[in-house]
């Protein structure tokens, strides 16, 4: 079973720079770690049953960025 994440974000603009241009939406995430990225569908799908939500009107996310 999959693990569940705590934290869905949805709606945005999610660069992935991976080498086979995938486009995404969403992000999930468990604590401080990204569990997947990709469709608002696909990653509505790995909600926790108490997992916090953030629409992102369009913002652009950059997962794994750190600064």
């Amino acid at each position: 079973m999959p693990e569940k994440a705590d934290l869905i974000l949805t709606g945005g603009v999610v660069h992935t720079l991976d080498t086979a241009g995938t486009e995404a939406t969403a992000v999930a995430v468990r604590g401080d770690k990204i569990l997947a990225v990709g469709t608002d569908d696909e990653i509505e799908r790995l909600a926790g049953q108490h997992a916090a939500r953030m629409p992102l009107a369009g913002a652009t996310v950059l997962p794994g960025l750190v600064d």
